[in-house]
């Protein structure tokens, strides 16, 4: 067994991951060394480099991570016959989430840092959840368990658009609530989706 497949390798990743998070939240990107990130994990800087061999493979690791569990939901929508109410909850999930000022923090740095980097650049997919969305979206209407009011790259569009802003209006205007957000969000899916 290697260590990159034993468990306590996974359980070693994951504790260097959520180091990294704290740090790249707290410091920035570019701000952030992996000495730093060793010392936020109480780990040595060589069994760091054992784990990652850079930021950025760290960083390609949370864009991995963050489209497994965007294909992961939006599977849910593959195969129900709730397609609606499960696409709701998808998106009140999402708007939950991104509205988190961390996870935004986040998320923004490595946008933010892709248009530095071409490598980060080439990891980012923005448009990821946008297009299995839109696969789901036209199954689901061929399969006729839904209509849509829009093609349905269209309306994937606009539906992961309205979950975006939905969310960091959240953080920006505190009148604005996630509760209101998810409510809005319902509305907007009743005028795209029957």
């Amino acid at each position: 067994m290697t260590i990159k497949s034993s468990g306590l390798a996974i359980q070693q990743r994951a504790r260097i991951l959520s180091a990294a998070k704290q740090c790249f939240i707290e410091n920035g990107l570019a701000h952030t060394s992996m000495r730093n990130i060793a010392g936020e994990a109480e780990m040595s800087l060589g069994n760091i480099y054992r784990y990652f061999k850079n930021k950025e493979a760290l960083i390609e690791t949370f864009i991995a991570v963050d489209n497994q569990e965007v294909g992961e939901a939006f599977a849910l929508l593959d195969s129900t016959k709730n397609f609606k109410a499960i696409l709701q909850e998808i998106g009140s999930q999402f708007i939950t989430e991104i509205a988190n000022k961390s996870e935004i923090l986040l998320y923004t740095d490595i946008l933010s840092e892709a248009l530095r980097n071409e490598k980060i650049l080439a990891l980012v997919t923005l448009d990821h959840g946008e297009r299995m969305l839109a696969q789901s979206l036209e199954k689901a209407q061929n399969e006729q368990r839904i209509q849509l009011s829009l093609p349905a790259d269209t309306a994937a569009l606009a539906i992961i658009a309205f979950i975006e802003n939905a969310a960091l209006k959240c953080i920006i205007n505190k009148k604005y609530s996630v509760r209101t957000a998810k409510k809005q969000f319902k509305q907007y899916l009743d005028i795209i989706v029957e």
